[in-house]
């Protein structure tokens, strides 16, 4: 007998149901508890589902407990700065600690998405929410606890697998095939050229942000630079840097214009688990589509933790973007520089075209 096509409609939505009810379900559990302020940790140890969604499930186990593990260790060292006070000499240190860490470990585990964007969002944001001392018991449990939730949703496919699959093998996904990874790649230049992109991006953009007295949120500009920056042996193009102004300019629109609103906390979940869900469906399709949903996610929920002006928030997002993105461009530039006058890539701009 013939097996079915697989449809690839369902290819995005499998994951994308996962990865929206491992990040909307501890949200909802906060708002329910009378705790939006601290939002913003469930949210991030909600992208832990997102790691490892193609891999085999033994495979799939380690990666989305390490990614987990990476998660929520930048929280905590966020939390470490926010408590000494934030100066900036220790955000700046820990974001490179975070950088170094982030893409020795994404790299070593081959992960998808290979940027580490993510943990450093976890750490920039983790750093400026105020946490008293009294509070670390509760928090360390809201983290701990969404973690070991989104490693649980991303696994649950497994026994739906076991169960639905023999029936209907059409409907789900293709497994991609065992990765072998290797610590190898510790030792090799290009993944150290790549570190080196990256908190050198990081740390200018960050720098150039921060000396701009009118603007604020400057680790939005770090989180550009990361977010637009290759992964090791990846292809460094001006096309996803303009593909992230341009859709972070979009769905900052929308999400000014949902805040203006002044919408409840629950309406707050619901925004956040439909813009995970749809920026799951776009993210291996269009990257500037991806953030008209990526980004009013993490404004509401950053809003939720960290109330300000909406207009304030959108002026901030538009210009550090854009600013990291320039930085991108510019380390794009610079690379290619370098390229042609040692002959050889660099480990971060070598031969795989990044979309």
């Amino acid at each position: 007998m013939t097996t079915p096509a697989h449809s690839t409609r369902t290819t995005n939505l499998e994951g994308a149901a996962r990865a929206a009810i491992a990040g909307g379900a501890p949200l909802a559990l906060l708002i329910a508890l009378g705790m939006p302020g601290y939002a913003a940790f469930a949210m991030f140890a909600g992208f832990t589902a997102i790691f490892g969604a193609t891999e085999p499930y033994r495979q799939r186990m380690v990666t989305t407990g390490i990614a987990g593990l990476l998660q929520a260790a930048c929280m905590a060292a966020g939390i470490a700065v926010s408590m000494s006070g934030a100066p900036l000499w220790l955000q700046g240190t820990g974001l490179v600690v975070v950088l170094v860490v982030a893409v020795c470990t994404l790299s070593t585990l081959q992960t998808i998405p290979a940027q580490p964007i993510f943990p450093v969002f976890a750490f920039c944001v983790s750093a400026l929410v105020p946490v008293r001392p009294a509070d670390l018991p509760l928090v360390a449990t809201i983290i701990v606890g969404s973690v070991v939730w989104a490693w649980l949703v991303a696994m649950s496919g497994a026994v739906i697998r076991l169960v639905l699959h023999p029936r209907a093998p059409h409907v789900f996904r293709p497994i991609a095939p065992h990765k072998h990874r290797s610590f190898a790649v510790l030792r090799t230049p290009a993944l150290w050229e790549t570190v080196g992109l990256n908190v050198v991006g990081a740390l200018v953009a960050g720098a150039v942000a921060e000396s701009v007295p009118a603007l604020g949120h400057p680790y939005w500009a770090v989180v550009a630079v990361v977010s637009t920056l290759p992964a090791i042996r990846q292809r460094h193009t001006v096309r996803r840097a303009s593909q992230r102004v341009i859709g972070t300019i979009g769905g900052t629109v929308v999400a000014v214009g949902i805040l203006l609103l002044e919408p409840s906390a629950w309406w707050i979940v619901v925004i956040a688990v439909v813009g995970q869900f749809f920026a799951e469906i776009f993210v291996a399709r269009h990257y500037a589509v991806t953030l008209l949903f990526l980004t009013p996610l993490a404004l509401a929920v950053s809003w939720l933790s960290l109330p300000e002006a909406p207009e304030l928030l959108a002026l901030d997002r538009i210009a550090q973007t854009t600013l990291g993105a320039v930085v991108s461009v510019a380390l794009l530039v610079v690379g290619r520089l370098i390229e042609r006058r040692r002959g050889r890539a660099l480990g971060a701009t070598g031969a795989i075209r990044t979309v």
